[in-house]
Formats: C-alpha cells, structure tokens, sequence
C-alpha cells in the first residue's frame, strides 16, 4: 500500500514540475476545477495553530488566499517551450480578486513566465490571431505592446521580438 502512495506522490510531483517549466501554448480548456483551502489538494495557508516562537511570542497568519484553482489545458499547437503532453495542467491559488483562470469555449493563449501563468484569448483577424496586452503582458520576458497601447497585438509580432532578442 505504501509503493501504492509512493508512485502516486511521484506522478503528482511529476505534472507539478512539467506545469512549471516556460513557454508559449495556444489550446482549448478542458476543465476548470476550484477548491477551497483545506481540501485534499489545496492545503490551507496558515497553520491551524500558529508555532510558538523561541521568545514566547506567537506570530499570526493573515491571508487573502482565497482557496485553490486548476486548470486543463489541450495543447492545439507550441509557440514557445515543449508542451510535454497533449494536456498541460496549471495550478495555483485564488488571490483576493477571485479566480483567474477562463471558463470558455474558445481557444486561448497561455503564457508561462517563472512559474506565473497568463492567458488571453485568441482573437483571429485576416487568419492572423491578436492577444490582449492588458491580459497577456509579456512573453519570455518581452513587453507585448507599449505602455499606453491597450489595442490587441499581433501574436506574430511578438513573437518576431521575442525570437531576435
């Protein structure tokens, strides 16, 4: 039962690395899954009961973490990095504002940056597709539009950038 547990944990530690590693993806949600703190997968962000400092003092924990938030993506085609599988998991926690991951049918681009997850959805004009900046800021550290620019952007454009820099 324990080698049971043991390559379970090693699975689930496995998709937590893949889901970190950078790059570009366009695809389709799959499924989005919120959770609140406490749950199996979604341990809580304070301690029950705060340690006992060595002084005596006990620090308290104050969060606006608002649970836990996945979210399956299938992989339609790579822009930049390796999507590793046909489906890429991202996961983090809900912050004060409320979930961010999208509920939606249409096909989203979905940038991962040391670790922080973006996306905007996928806006086809003239066969090319356009992002929103104000959604999708940067990809691999490059800005995605000016700083007074709120139009959508050439996901081309960008990329041209990122691949000469």
């Amino acid at each position: 039962m324990n080698l049971i547990k043991f390559i379970a944990v090693a699975l689930l530690g496995g998709c937590s690395i893949a889901s970190a590693q950078d790059g570009l993806f366009a695809g389709h949600v799959q499924r989005v899954i919120l959770q609140p703190s406490g749950t199996e997968n979604c341990p809580p962000p304070c301690p029950v009961e705060a340690p006992l400092q060595p002084n005596g003092l006990r620090t308290v924990c104050v969060s606006n973490a608002g649970g836990c938030q996945t979210m399956d993506v299938k992989v339609d085609q790579v822009y930049l990095g390796e999507a590793g599988d046909e489906t890429r998991r991202f996961e983090s926690r809900i912050g004060e504002w409320g979930p961010s991951y999208p509920v939606t049918e249409k096909q989203i681009i979905v940038g991962v940056e040391a670790g922080r997850v973006s996306w905007s959805l996928a806006t086809v004009k003239d066969g090319r597709i356009f992002i929103d900046p104000k959604r999708l800021r940067s990809i691999a550290g490059v800005p995605t539009a000016t700083k007074n620019s709120e139009d959508l952007v050439a996901l081309d454009e960008v990329l041209a950038k990122v691949k000469s820099k």
